[in-house]
């Protein structure tokens, strides 16, 4: 339940450093994509030391549901796949808070520049995107890949199954044939 005051649902100012593999593989369209789906709003950029920061501002249950999404543990070895290590969070009039860096409406990614027209920053969160669906791909690729191979091998144990029964049926038919001929000319003799 929202703390209400005075009839308004109180609204919660926080800043998040986030640390692990983030950089590079599109986790800032994740972010903002979870932040859009929560309904909150506020800005998120990446630091010179590999970090990503993220100012944003919701209700309680929004900024709760809005942690978990973006709290992904990947694969702490592949350096494509976002892993999340480490998320501090301080909220507004706590020590480690600090306000917004630059105006903003909604939730935006910020890209370091001062002022993008509408196609650039449009083409940058393209390009964020195409490194999520590149990392995924690359994810459903190698299980298609591990996939395949099961297959295959599983194929081929059935395979060997299926060629030792015809190979024991080919010897029962031989054995029937060699006694059928027999029986046959010891009969026409």
């Amino acid at each position: 339940m929202e703390q209400v005051v005075h009839g308004l649902v109180c609204v919660v100012k926080e800043r998040m450093l986030v640390e692990g593999v983030l950089q590079g593989v599109g986790y800032r369209a994740i972010v903002k994509q979870a932040a859009r789906f929560v309904g909150i709003r506020g800005l998120v950029r990446n630091l010179d030391d590999g970090r990503v920061e993220i100012f944003c501002e919701g209700t309680k249950s929004a900024l709760k549901k809005f942690h978990k999404l973006i709290d992904i543990k990947g694969k702490p070895e592949d350096i494509m796949s976002i892993n999340v290590t480490k998320i501090e969070c301080s909220e507004e009039g706590e020590k480690g808070y600090s306000s917004a860096w630059k105006a903003y409406r909604g939730f935006e990614i910020d890209y370091g520049v001062e002022k993008l027209s509408p196609f650039e920053e449009s083409s940058l969160e393209d390009h964020e995107f195409g490194k999520l669906y590149f990392s995924s791909f690359r994810n459903e690729l190698k299980s298609f890949r591990e996939d395949t191979n099961l297959s295959f091998a599983q194929m081929a144990e059935k395979y060997g199954d299926i060629s030792d029964e015809l190979k024991e049926f080919r010897t029962g038919i031989e054995r029937f044939l060699t006694k059928f001929l027999k029986e046959y000319s010891k009969k026409g003799k």
